[in-house]
């Protein structure tokens, strides 16, 4: 496990350096709207999703991997992520005042350029992307994938779900899972099939790739609903409890937290079964079994 954090966290440092190149302090547009961008952009994060990116892409490319073909890709999923909890964090949306353990984007830029960073990062993750060397078919791919897995059928889609299931205070299983299914595992899903599309896996790799990837952003999901439940302020970086305060439809709601902790394993280890069937994914094995131990 500790040699897993020690890869993440050189992976992280090299996103984020990354991240300082696409995005430096000084360029094109207004000051303010790009100041907004990085406060969130470069206030902390795992980056879960581009080094899911970038882990499957090597395991597919092998010897022959280029960072300058993933990178770009990779860096644009952390736009949309960030794009994500900008708006997710908004008073209409969860209401939230601690992001990464520091205030929210609206509470420090106001609502309306939290909204418009929100926009922006989306809209410059496909300029972004689109600098990648990778040929244009393989793009034309991910960007397919990005526009399904992120829009009404995935994460915006699980968005408005999760919101009608706290105004209506309904939650059940089928519920639960269209929630979670769209609104963390399509994205988690779509970060390791874009690795390998970018990779250029074979189809039969691919639909292995993308059933573990199911699983494993179900179990990333159920350990958040744990993690809100179970941590103190400081470890979870935002505010615990919220998600009962507020009515939630959450994995522990459902089914508590000893049958969730029993989920988010028994589905960690379905996803590594399924991994073991494809070479070289020792790593992404390694980040399926960190993402239901973290305890952050």
């Amino acid at each position: 496990m500790s040699d897993i954090r020690e890869y993440l966290k050189k992976r992280k440092e090299e996103v984020d350096r990354y991240i300082e190149i696409y995005l430096p302090e000084e360029g094109e547009g207004p000051s303010l709207l790009r100041k907004a961008m990085r406060y969130s952009l470069l206030a902390g994060g795992k980056r879960i999703r581009p080094i899911l990116a970038i882990t499957t892409y090597e395991a597919i490319k092998g010897e022959n991997k280029k960072n300058e073909e993933i990178m770009p890709v990779a860096v644009s999923l952390e736009y949309i992520h960030t794009f994500t909890l900008i708006h997710d964090d908004l008073p209409a949306l969860d209401n939230d005042d601690l992001r990464r353990g520091k205030p929210t984007n609206h509470k420090v830029f106001g609502e309306a350029m939290a909204i418009l960073a929100g926009d922006a990062l989306f809209i410059e993750s496909f300029n972004l992307l689109l600098k990648s060397t990778l040929n244009s078919e393989n793009l034309v791919k991910i960007m397919q994938v990005l526009s399904h897995e992120i829009g009404i059928s995935g994460v915006i889609g699980g968005q408005v779900v999760d919101i009608e299931a706290e105004k209506e205070r309904t939650c059940d299983e089928d519920r639960v899972k269209f929630i979670h299914e769209r609104k963390t595992a399509s994205f988690i899903r779509a970060s390791i099939e874009i690795g390998a599309v970018a990779g250029g896996a074979d189809e039969k790799t691919l639909k292995l790739l993308k059933e573990a990837g199911t699983k494993i952003g179900l179990a990333f999901q159920i350990v958040d609903d744990i993690l809100d439940e179970t941590s103190t302020p400081e470890e979870l970086g935002k505010t615990p409890g919220k998600d009962r305060m507020s009515g939630k439809c959450t994995w522990v709601k459902v089914y508590g937290l000893k049958r969730a902790r029993e989920d988010a394993e028994r589905l960690k280890n379905e996803a590594v079964d399924l991994l073991n069937l494809i070479p070289h994914t020792e790593i992404l094995k390694g980040i399926a079994e960190f993402i239901v131990k973290r305890t952050y």
